[in-house]
């Protein structure tokens, strides 16, 4: 039985078992009999690099957002991931963040975070959710497509691969099935097949790369923060950088660049990457501390969002999330909590479903909502890249404005705390982009600008 015994249905089914993927099958768990998760890859039995989550040898950032509802999905994770070697700290104390010419103003703000790699993350919300007694795992299956009614208005099952690819085809039914495969899903040509139109695309070409290297954590070498972040001086510099604590003593160094300006993957063009960065505290640090790794790279070529929202049809029982749906600039590290905050919003949605019976409009409740919750953090990545040269694609309204008040907003955060503060909470996905135009913040930034010389 489920966990508050509320059961609306017999058997959920989540494809993919990345963070969106995993945290969809904790809220289903509260809500099905039984949920299956059904992922390509084998899992690591600990806190290790996988086949199918490339950007995890990359720098992640678990904003305060998604850690404050996965710790309500899974209690006492946090405690568990600092056990584990996870950095706490204050995001307006403790990060150097260099932007617009000057650092933000440094303060003990309370914006408590957690700095841990990808795998350890995943590895502590995976043995959590696969501890509870009603979650099936299929690890190393492979969908192969949906199972529909012959009217096709409902979907009522999958078709699978087996491991070793033997030539019968497994099935699986279900009362919800959930695409959580990310950025490759093929549910835009499932779809397809079954007679509906394909989401429309919103497709902004970013040709965004970064590289990556491990080193041994030396504090002393960056005795007056635990973490930097550099940002790039857009519309002629687009180097970007970031420097974090990780588990195990170690720091990671990610170096990335817009539309081309891509970091090298030998060390001597790397560290001159980072040298040509508007600050120095980066190359400062990694010229100087002992490499665990090779240098890595992962490619990202556009921002891309699925309008699933504006599908007059789409079939009953079966919904998309997470990356899938959008997939943003990691440079905004928003992806995790994004879908963190899509998962809340299906298990509310489920709330209001008494009965499988009474799923039918959950696809069409749960759009709606989703894409408030990603227009939110798509206009903030988007308006960002739009700084450059070359970025290509629908523009948002006024991004050109916008983009010149944020200009002056961040040099206001130099000296002042409040309006620093203001942009740790959007950044945070703690409050909505609208808290940066509240009449007291722009007058801060008024005020801040006459002061200047």
């Amino acid at each position: 039985m489920t966990h508050n015994n509320r059961a609306i249905g017999q058997h959920a089914i989540v494809m993919g078992g990345s963070m969106a993927g995993l945290l969809a099958a904790r809220v289903l768990t509260d809500h099905f009999e039984r949920v299956t998760l059904v992922e390509r890859d084998q899992f690591p039995d600990t806190a290790e690099q996988r086949k199918g989550v490339p950007q995890g040898r990359h720098l992640h950032v678990l904003l305060v957002k998604g850690e404050q509802i996965m710790s309500i999905l899974f209690p006492g994770l946090a405690d568990d991931l600092i056990a584990a070697g996870a950095v706490q700290f204050d995001f307006c104390r403790d990060l150097l963040w260099f932007q617009s010419g000057g650092y933000k103003a440094r303060f003990a703000g309370g914006i408590m975070g957690l700095a841990l790699s990808r795998p350890l993350l995943e590895s502590h919300i995976r043995r959590r959710l696969l501890t509870r007694q009603n979650i099936t795992c299929l690890t190393q299956y492979t969908v192969t497509g949906l199972i529909a009614t012959e009217d096709n208005q409902r979907i009522t099952g999958v078709s699978l691969r087996s491991p070793h690819g033997e030539k019968g085809v497994d099935t699986l039914t279900a009362d919800l099935i959930v695409d959580a495969t990310g950025r490759g899903s093929r549910s835009p040509q499932w779809l397809e097949s079954l007679g509906y139109a394909r989401p429309e695309e919103s497709v902004v070409q970013i040709q965004h790369a970064y590289a990556s290297r491990i080193y041994r954590r030396d504090q002393a070498l960056l005795p007056d923060a635990l973490s930097v972040m550099t940002a790039p001086m857009p519309p002629d510099g687009q180097r970007a950088g970031a420097l974090a604590p990780l588990e195990g003593e170690r720091w990671m160094a990610t170096l990335g660049g817009w539309t081309g300006d891509h970091p090298p993957t030998d060390e001597p063009g790397f560290l001159e990457y980072a040298r040509s960065l508007p600050n120095q505290d980066i190359y400062q640090v990694i010229s100087r501390a002992e490499p665990l790794s090779d240098i890595v790279i992962h490619k990202m070529p556009s921002n891309l969002r699925r309008h699933y929202e504006k599908m007059k049809q789409f079939p009953q029982g079966y919904l998309v999330m997470g990356d899938a749906v959008s997939s943003f600039n990691p440079a905004y590290g928003q992806g995790m909590t994004v879908s963190a905050m899509e998962a809340e919003l299906l298990g509310k949605c489920l709330l209001k479903a008494p009965s499988p019976n009474h799923l039918d409009n959950l696809a069409a409740a749960f759009f709606k909502e989703a894409a408030k919750i990603v227009e939110g953090a798509w206009s903030l990545a988007v308006r960002e890249d739009f700084r450059f040269p070359g970025v290509t694609g629908p523009k948002p309204p006024a991004t050109d404005l916008i983009n010149r008040y944020v200009t002056r907003f961040h040099q206001s955060t130099f000296h002042d705390q409040e309006t620093s503060y203001a942009f740790f909470q959007v950044m945070n996905l703690i409050q909505a982009p609208t808290l940066l135009f509240h009449p007291r913040i722009v007058w801060r930034v008024i005020r801040s600008g006459l002061a200047r010389p």
